[in-house]
């Protein structure tokens, strides 16, 4: 089970714990690992390069919990110079496509969209399109794409749909918010993503209590932005078990004094889970750069009888995936800086 909230990266999301108006000086690695409750021996393993890793608290029976801690041994600036260049800091193979949509966007932001690898078979299933977890899709999607069956270039408009489709959801989002996003057919009945994602927010322990602006934004988005946000969103195409996952993602960056508190939000998932949000907190310290990362992952896979036990090795397979992904990010750029 490949999933890509927990992919979000070095800088992508945010869980921090610090004071508004803090100096470098005010943090330590010590200080840092009691806030976050990490064991007594964490220190030591963060800075013999170890990544630690913690469960947050799932919000519901679908949620995938997993959370990272690591050095990177640069100063906050550096790293979020290279938060703000890349939209994964982890260069994931998988990631073939990744467009920035300007402003309220235009269908124009979607046009080099395309369905690869293997776009026949995948335009095929948009073609038979039906309740189920094959593709995240409302019912009034299914119906848009169902009436394509006759089109004399099935792929083609298969595509041209998508375009539509994402454009439509993109506009959805930032002009509601959550209340703007539509839910997934499935053969019990609908299932709301957005629900997740509210639930992921309201149980974001560190962000409520150190970034209570930020944390509400994430539930009353567009409204209440809070001064000096920096935000984005893109559209992306992964790889994921061997069919395009196409992805539409919000990017939020808010500085608290020398402390960066970041959120990675996938709004849109087209297959494979229902909806990913990450965070995580950029802290100086006097080695450099601590970072404390929280992935929410929400998926039907692991609800249902056996939860428990899918949950587990769910988590295992986040954990490590996370940390090679993060090792190699760290890597990558503390050896280019």
């Amino acid at each position: 089970m490949r999933m890509r909230g927990l992919e979000v990266l070095l800088g992508s999301l945010l869980a921090l714990l610090a004071q508004t108006a803090a100096s470098a000086g005010d943090f330590t690695v010590e200080t840092v690992m009691v806030d976050l409750n990490l064991p007594a021996d964490a220190a030591a393993r963060l800075r013999h390069g170890e990544m630690v890793h913690s469960d947050p608290r799932e919000s519901s029976d679908r949620e995938l919990g997993v959370g990272l801690t690591f050095l990177v041994q640069q100063p906050v600036a550096e790293v979020m110079k290279a938060v703000r260049a890349v939209v994964d800091l982890k260069a994931d193979p998988k990631l073939s496509a990744s467009v920035l949509i300007q402003g309220s966007g235009t269908p124009a932001d979607f046009a080099s969209l395309t369905l690869e690898p293997d776009g026949a078979a995948e335009a095929s299933r948009y073609l038979a399109a039906a309740p189920g977890d094959t593709l995240n899709l409302s019912p009034d999607e299914i119906r848009s794409f169902n009436a394509l069956s006759s089109a004399d270039s099935p792929k083609r408009a298969v595509e041209e749909q998508l375009k539509k489709m994402l454009f439509e959801r993109y506009r959805a989002y930032r002009e509601r918010g959550l209340d703007g996003m539509a839910p997934y057919e499935r053969d019990g009945g609908p299932s709301e993503p957005s629900l997740e994602l509210r639930h992921a927010s309201e149980a974001a322990r560190l962000l409520k209590a150190h970034a209570p602006a930020l944390q509400q934004l994430l539930l009353s988005y567009p409204a209440g932005k809070p001064a000096g946000l920096e935000e984005h969103f893109y559209w992306l195409r992964y790889e994921l078990d061997g069919r395009p996952n196409y992805t539409l993602r919000h990017r939020m960056a808010l500085p608290l004094g020398e402390v960066y508190a970041l959120a990675d939000r996938e709004f849109y998932v087209s297959h494979g889970y229902d909806t990913s949000q990450a965070f995580a907190g950029l802290i100086p310290v006097p080695e450099g750069t601590m970072v404390v990362y929280r992935s929410r992952v929400s998926t039907e896979q692991v609800a249902g009888f056996g939860s428990s036990v899918k949950k587990g090795i769910g988590r295992g397979v986040m954990a490590k995936q996370m940390t090679e992904i993060f090792e190699r990010s760290r890597d990558s750029f503390q050896h280019n800086n």
